[in-house]
């Protein structure tokens, strides 16, 4: 597995690394860059990439435009941020942009491995403290066309934005795995989304991921 670590703080890239290793993986290769530059520079010649990890806060280019230009030159690599700012404003945007995460450089070993793990698979990691930010009372139980989730859908809701397959929400909330379909087809027309990416985005904008909303 091949992933492009883009930061410009040696002692993080050397931690990073480490953590990395660990990743239940016959091989990992570690490419680091310094600058987003460096990166779009080295996207040209091998776009052979299965993970890229982006700070947000970069020397010369910024992260959110560096990821704009990587989506385009590495398009099948899935992009998460880093960054020690859990600004929420910044991190929605950044998932706008096409990011499959956001890591706070706070975050423990476990917690960055878990995350990291979550992506590949093909879900999208946004830590709690920044989904709690949203006040409860801003919390929108209704679309624009009056329709509102059911408790139930909303209890789906949360294990699909968490990256969870229909199987495993069925498991979780004891549910024949065609019932989690209907519910996640209800949830996708309620956010009026195409997939379960964009529903775990729309869903964190609108307020229903914090807990406490039903």
């Amino acid at each position: 597995m091949k992933i492009m670590l883009i930061d410009d703080h040696p002692l993080f890239i050397e931690g990073i690394r480490g953590v990395l290793q660990s990743l239940d993986q016959s091989e990992i290769l570690i490419q680091s860059c310094g600058s987003c530059e460096e990166a779009l520079e080295q996207a040209e010649t091998d776009d052979n990439v299965d993970l890229v990890l982006l700070d947000l806060n970069l020397p010369g280019m910024s992260g959110l435009e560096g990821l704009k230009q990587l989506r385009h030159k590495l398009p099948a690599s899935p992009i998460v941020m880093l960054s020690a700012s859990e600004d929420r404003t910044k991190v929605m945007q950044a998932i706008e942009l096409g990011a499959k995460g956001f890591i706070p450089k706070s975050s423990t070993p476990e917690v960055i491995i878990s995350a990291v793990q979550l992506v590949l698979s093909g879900g999208v990691y946004l830590p709690m403290a920044v989904l709690e930010t949203v006040n409860s009372s801003q919390a929108k139980t209704s679309n624009n066309d009056g329709q509102t989730l059911t408790p139930r859908q909303v209890e789906v809701l949360k294990l699909l934005a968490e990256g969870h397959s229909n199987k495993t929400i069925g498991n979780q909330l004891s549910m024949a795995e065609n019932t989690v379909r209907v519910h996640v087809s209800a949830i996708l027309r309620f956010l009026d989304v195409a997939n379960r990416t964009e529903a775990g985005v729309a869903a964190a904008r609108m307020g229903l991921l914090a807990e406490g909303e039903f």
